[in-house]
């Protein structure tokens, strides 16, 4: 779900929606968060943009989860570049599962390039980070690292950053996708898939001295893994061309589309959110 597309950094591989798309309103994600319910979904990322700009972001985060029928709450995950004030975070974090931070590289000067926008970035996140840690520990915590040619020597070494009471129950590592900001920037960021391939070993060898379960997000298996709700309301898929819309969702959910929309597979769709943030 991802109700914004506004976002106070300027990353230049951000695949999610163009900055300048106005908000969902309170009752569009409202009413979104209640359609998802009464379909049995059993577990939302609310992501953007950045979310935590948004005024009603408590409120979405508590009715999603809201215990279902059985009595089981879905799980909620707030996708977040870290930068909120902590008393936001206070009001967000006792409805979440998990919370997914950013962290790009081991190298200040790499990641500095790459979260573009507000210069101590990286130590903002990592002081959220510890606090989640330390006074929330019901939420658990998954690190992710966009690789791309910027950060391919630091991407490796982020884990050296934190303290080892505050690691990650998840580290994801991303192959950097080429849609919106990305593919405005594929000609300086994009790395092929051998190359990735690199890193990604180098990210094994280091999530395994750490004890760190590592997860990896490649290009190619993304079709039919991804299923989003923008800014405007509009259902986005991926497919082998990228980036697909298929019409607003509440026309599909009044038209009877009730099924997993092509080519949304229901089973890659649910492995990528169980791998991604497993149960506890």
């Amino acid at each position: 779900m991802r109700p914004i597309g506004r976002c106070n950094l300027s990353c230049p591989f951000c695949f999610g929606p163009r900055h300048e798309i106005p908000s969902m309103s309170r009752g569009d994600a409202l009413k979104v968060a209640a359609a998802l319910k009464d379909g049995g979904v059993r577990g939302v990322v609310i992501s953007g943009g950045e979310p935590t700009l948004l005024s009603y972001l408590d409120e979405l985060a508590a009715v999603l989860r809201e215990p279902d029928a059985d009595g089981s709450p879905p799980k909620v995950v707030l996708s977040t570049n870290g930068l909120a004030p902590l008393r936001t975070m206070e009001r967000v974090l006792p409805s979440l599962s998990w919370i997914a931070l950013p962290l790009e590289s081991a190298d200040a000067d790499e990641h500095r390039a790459l979260r573009t926008g507000v210069a101590p970035h990286r130590e903002r996140m990592l002081r959220l980070l510890g606090e989640v840690r330390k006074n929330h520990q019901h939420v658990q915590v998954k690190l992710g690292t966009v690789v791309t040619r910027v950060n391919v020597a630091g991407a490796p070494g982020v884990l050296d950053l934190i303290e080892d009471a505050c690691l990650p129950d998840v580290w994801k590592v991303y192959q950097m996708s080429e849609t919106n900001y990305g593919a405005d920037n594929r000609d300086w960021l994009s790395l092929g898939d051998e190359e990735f391939e690199d890193v990604v070993h180098r990210c094994e060898d280091a999530a395994r001295e750490r004890g760190v379960t590592l997860r990896v997000y490649r290009n190619r298996t993304r079709t039919g893994s991804y299923f989003f709700i923008d800014p405007d309301c509009e259902v986005v898929v991926i497919d082998e061309g990228g980036e697909r819309r298929l019409g607003n969702f509440f026309d599909r959910i009044a038209e009877g589309s009730d099924q997993s929309p092509a080519p949304v597979e229901g089973s890659r769709n649910t492995e990528n959110f169980t791998g991604t943030y497993p149960d506890a």
